[in-house]
């Protein structure tokens, strides 16, 4: 059954509770018990424009049961698009694999751009409005106790509160309705209509824009037209006209702040800001995002205004030629500050592995092993305290630096190390990044890379044996900068799985046996996520971890030299 199947089947709170994992008990005490007053914490917030949008923040007990009532209609609202095979809404706000970048894409290359920002959007949809539309849609046709029982906890003073974690996704099942009307006068009119929460946008390429939907009274100057504003407003809705616009393919064109003029972009002036505080926190190791403000920017915060750029940007293309893969100048922007942010400017000890599996393995023996490596790892008041970080290589990180999974991606990040920091001006490299290897054969060409560096510094100390034939591999290597690299194991052909008994790796689940292949048979072997998920994860208290010792043991090592080296 369906988690839309299971709700249309409710008829009490009690069986609601259920559906959201709550005790009816729990769920009573904090719509009926807490007084309203006390369920939320106002404050306002400064809008782009200088004009303050008010804020109702629940507090922890409520916000907690709207998310999860946010989740079960996020689920519906899933399950409804699929069935009705309109995954792809009207409305690119508050959804999965919708942006403004989607929203935006629709209305590119066109003649005539027209904005419509509808007038307090969340405020307008009232306790009844929400309560009605769970009761009379037919989608859900809920029984009228579980539907006020939504509406209750999803609202305050009348009205859906902006800073509710529900209130996004209540929006959008009853924006739905409007956009049903607004689509279909856009379809009359041979206009393109999009909605991102409460901005509507209407396009076309015919030579003069319908009345229907925006009247010229002037030259710059546009109204609503009278059949948008009856629809609309037929809804329970009302235009600002304040932020009305129509723009013209000979100006600059804009959807939810992105030009869409030829392809979707951003302002030039955006990514020059970017850039700016790129700079300033290269050179400074601070930046400001605000010129007047007092308040030093955040690294999260620049990663987030470089992403959203990237992100548009990469639309188009990643590199400048596909023949020399020559990044663009935001693709390289964004590579500085991954450097910047993952290897130059770290708080901790990091600590870069193959793959996935092997940062659990890490992990789970770290644990274990607290109390003789207290300098990696102890207990706080919040819980594990880890003393040194696991670079999470994510999709992003490997698409933007260019480099691939395992051993090839490590070779290629450690390649571009030295000159990785020659734009950074800060004070920096205060701890070590360890690269922490296999030592089969798939390491190979970085046992070779690691060599040629040596050979290179012993010939620049003027050392004899800069000649030698093999590898120590008990050895951690300084490689450039504050990167160390080592090997888990010293026996030729050892992987990260040898530190493991014999019968742990022996461990069959449902009839089948570990393979640390890339290519498994499913039918008669499981993979090496799967091995550190269900057998190392799930059973890492009474699993012996004195293997991992020596592994440990170097990273102290490597700490332990570079902290002598950086205080000299």
């Amino acid at each position: 059954m369906t988690k839309l199947e299971e709700l249309q089947k409710t008829t009490s709170l009690s069986e609601f509770a259920e559906i959201l994992n709550y005790k009816p008990k729990t769920i009573s005490y904090i719509l009926y018990k807490i007084p309203e007053k006390d369920k939320y914490n106002q404050f306002e917030i400064l809008k782009k424009n200088g004009e303050k949008r008010k804020i109702q923040a629940p507090i922890n007990k409520l916000k907690l049961l709207q998310r999860r009532l946010a989740n079960l209609l996020n689920e519906c609202f899933d399950e409804i698009c699929n069935k009705n095979k309109k995954a792809k809404s009207l409305s690119h706000g508050f959804r999965k694999k919708h942006s403004i970048i989607t929203n935006a894409k629709k209305h590119k290359n066109r003649r005539y751009v027209f904005n419509v920002d509808l007038q307090n959007f969340f405020p307008s949809i009232n306790f009844g409005r929400v309560q009605g539309f769970f009761i009379k849609n037919h989608h859900f046709n809920l029984k009228s106790k579980v539907a006020t029982v939504i509406a209750q906890i999803a609202c305050h003073d009348n009205e859906l509160p902006q800073g509710s974690p529900c209130s996004p996704i209540i929006s959008n099942f009853i924006g739905h309705l409007l956009d049903i009307r607004m689509v279909n006068l856009a379809k009359k009119t041979k206009c393109t209509y999009s909605r991102y929460a409460d901005d509507l946008t209407f396009s076309t390429n015919k030579k003069e824009f319908p009345e229907k939907i925006a009247i010229q009274k002037n030259e710059n100057d546009w109204v609503a037209g009278k059949a948008l504003i009856k629809e609309i407003e037929k809804m329970g809705f009302s235009i600002n006209a304040k932020k009305t616009s129509m723009q013209y393919r000979t100006s600059r064109q804009m959807t939810t702040g992105l030009i869409v003029n030829k392809k979707v972009n951003v302002k030039k002036e955006y990514y020059k800001k970017a850039r700016a505080m790129c700079h300033n926190l290269f050179k400074s190791d601070n930046f400001y995002i605000d010129k007047n403000s007092e308040k030093e920017g955040t690294l999260k915060q620049l990663e987030g205004i470089i992403s959203f750029i990237y992100q548009v940007k990469s639309l188009h293309y990643i590199y400048e030629s596909k023949k020399n893969k020559k990044p663009t100048a935001i693709t390289a922007l964004y590579r500085k500050f991954l450097f910047y942010k993952h290897f130059f400017s770290i708080d901790k000890p990091l600590i870069v592995c193959e793959g996935k599996t092997d940062i659990i393995y890490l992990k789970c023996a770290l644990k274990q092993l607290e109390n003789e490596y207290k300098e990696l790892m102890g207990k706080s008041d919040k819980g594990i305290n880890f003393k040194i970080k696991f670079l999470n290589i994510s999709k992003n990180f490997k698409e933007v630096l260019n480099v691939a999974k395992g051993t090839t991606g490590l070779l290629a990040l450690i390649n571009m190390y030295e000159d990785g920091f020659k734009h950074f001006k800060g004070k920096g490299k205060k701890y070590p990044v360890i690269i922490v290897l296999d030592n089969d054969e798939a390491t190979g060409k970085i046992k070779s890379r690691i060599k040629r560096q040596n050979d290179k510094i012993k010939k620049i100390n003027n050392d004899k044996t800069a000649d030698e034939k093999e590898l120590d591999t008990k050895k951690h290597h300084h490689f450039a900068h504050n990167l160390y690299i080592m090997f888990v194991i010293n026996k030729k052909g050892g992987e990260i799985e040898d530190l493991f008994d014999e019968k742990i790796l022996d461990t069959k689940i449902e009839g089948k046996k570990f393979s640390r292949k890339d290519k498994i048979d499913t039918e008669q072997e499981y993979s090496k996520i799967i091995f550190a998920e269900k057998v190392i994860k799930a059973n890492q208290t009474k699993i012996n971890f004195e293997g991992f010792k020596p592994v440990f043991n170097k990273v102290k090592n490597i700490i332990k030299e570079y902290s002598k080296k950086n205080s000299q």
